[in-house]
């Protein structure tokens, strides 16, 4: 990592003494959130001086007792879709996007009562799993599978003409409502057809195709929108992909970008941001009580905990009740079980959604999405124990009930997984919850429930985001952008990417510097 830039004495915010130094940026991103890091890679490619804050975040992988675990399991798929093929050609990483990434087959199962599909990319195999279980539907089907085809085009070229979402501006504007009248689904009062209408509820086929859909988008509005669910749906059919180096490999290319020419400090945290006339002026950092100047800020965690950094009189009143009013409807609990290598069935795939009854909502513990040695990047792992990770969404209320909550959900997270995993219990070595962490010193009990472990699924989009970001990437704070996990987070596995490209756009309007991009 080198030096920062322009460093040089001073004293803190409150007129001490400190150690530490004083340094400027172009943009400091706060938080490791993908979306912020990608757009960081980008603007440190494009010139740009850049510092990532830690702020106390860490990575889908952790130690747990000398033993890795993943704590926030997810399926990587689209990676040929345009916004990530324009991230990459921009890095140079063209080839590594096409080498980096391995497809396995099959992707994904379903698993429901009576019924198992092995998702593959191989199209005869894909269509006998189908007769199989969903016999004499193949015309419906193949039907429903076109339709998403051909708004996924659309959807595509709306993504790939660069808009802002929402759009600010005169010209902005009129560039979105041109796009409306060539694609009507843009606009938020469209009376979306649900493409499933020819399945009538509770038939396991709607079941089938909703169950990836939940946990790979994290936006669940009251009514379904086309952009998120057309496309996830659509990339999902063109194949899972694993990473050799595991779930952080994304994460770790894009932070050894901006560390090759800036500035990375993982275990460094804002203590409070100082706003002069609307913008942010300088970050004080907590340990070293040292000052850090910019040119912009990109949240890139928690919205509402980074928004509070801003002291009370120096607040936007708007820009923190929309914050304010960011609230999710649903966590994602992760529980992972450690378990002899025996226990695993031959026939299970790397990724499995069990579905307990297609007939019921598809929510809590009626819908688990597993996955088997996730943290083993593209490896066979030839030991004797493996890990079962395993992931279900339960009401925000969940985390109210403290640890003997968080341990109750973890028998419930078991039990569903012993459906699938007859022997679980029988050969369980250990289990553990990211929610859980050791007590601090003033707790009566051994255990407490982790904030920072409480990732959230979203409601309602902003308006003119196609229904894919609860938040907006700009804000009136004339030079803070918001990125984070949360930042079109419908889309998926291309959401990080689109937003990053939006935030470097609107970087190049507040920082002029002399490389273009």
């Amino acid at each position: 990592m080198s030096n920062p830039p322009h460093a040089q004495p001073g004293s803190d915010a409150q007129g001490g003494a400190r150690t530490g130094t004083t340094a400027h940026y172009h943009l400091v991103i706060v938080g490791t959130d993908l979306s912020g890091l990608i757009a960081g890679a980008l603007a440190a490619k494009a010139g740009y001086r850049v510092c990532v804050i830690g702020q106390g975040s860490q990575g889908a992988m952790v130690e747990v007792r000398g033993q890795w675990l993943c704590r926030a399991p997810q399926m990587t798929y689209g990676l040929s879709s345009p916004p990530v093929r324009r991230v990459f050609d921009a890095l140079g990483l063209g080839l590594e996007l096409r080498n980096l990434p391995q497809r396995k087959e099959p992707g994904f199962q379903v698993v429901m009562p009576g019924r198992r599909v092995d998702v593959t990319t191989q199209p005869d195999r894909f269509r006998a799993e189908l007769d199989r279980e969903f016999p004499g539907e193949r015309e419906r089907i193949e039907r429903f599978f076109r339709r998403v085809a051909e708004v996924d085009k659309q959807i595509e070229d709306t993504l790939d003409q660069g808009i802002r979402l929402p759009p600010t501006g005169i010209m902005e504007n009129f560039k979105f409502r041109s796009l409306v009248k060539r694609f009507p689904f843009l606009d938020d009062e469209w009376a979306v057809p649900d493409p499933l209408a020819d399945f009538p509820h509770g038939h396991p086929f709607r079941a089938f195709v909703h169950a990836p859909f939940r946990f790979c988008s994290d936006m669940l509005p009251a009514r379904a929108y086309p952009a998120s669910f057309v496309h996830v749906i659509n990339e999902l059919r063109k194949g899972i992909l694993t990473l050799d180096a595991g779930p952080d490999a994304l994460r770790n290319l894009f932070l050894g970008i901006i560390a090759a020419g800036g500035d990375v400090r993982p275990r460094a945290a804002v203590g409070r941001i100082e706003v002069r006339r609307g913008r942010a002026h300088s970050l004080l950092l907590r340990d070293r009580r040292s000052v850090i100047g910019c040119d912009a800020v990109l949240c890139n965690t928690d919205p509402k905990r980074f928004f509070a950094l801003i002291p009370p009189e120096q607040q936007r009143e708007e820009v923190h009740h929309a914050i304010h009013l960011l609230q999710p409807v649903f966590h994602t609990f992760t529980g992972v079980f450690v378990v002899k290598a025996r226990a695993i069935p031959e026939a299970m795939a790397r990724h499995v959604f069990v579905v307990a009854d297609p007939a019921q909502p598809l929510e809590e513990h009626n819908l688990v999405f597993l996955s088997r040695d996730i943290e083993a990047g593209t490896r066979r792992p030839e030991r004797d124990m493996r890990t079962l990770t395993a992931v279900m969404r339960v009401p925000i209320s969940a985390a109210t009930g403290g640890p003997t909550h968080a341990r109750r959900l973890l028998d419930v997270l078991q039990a569903r997984v012993e459906t699938v995993v007859p022997f679980l219990a029988e050969h369980l070595v250990a289990r553990w919850t990211p929610w859980l962490r050791p007590a601090s010193a003033l707790a009566q009990s051994g255990e407490e429930l982790d904030p920072l472990e409480l990732r959230p699924a979203y409601g309602e989009a902003v308006p003119h985001t196609l229904g894919l970001s609860p938040v907006a990437t700009g804000t009136s704070y004339r030079n803070i952008l918001v990125g984070s996990d949360a930042a079109f987070c419908g889309l998926g596995t291309d959401g990080p990417y689109v937003a990053a490209l939006q935030l470097v756009s609107e970087l190049r309007d507040l920082v002029a510097v002399k490389s273009g991009f």
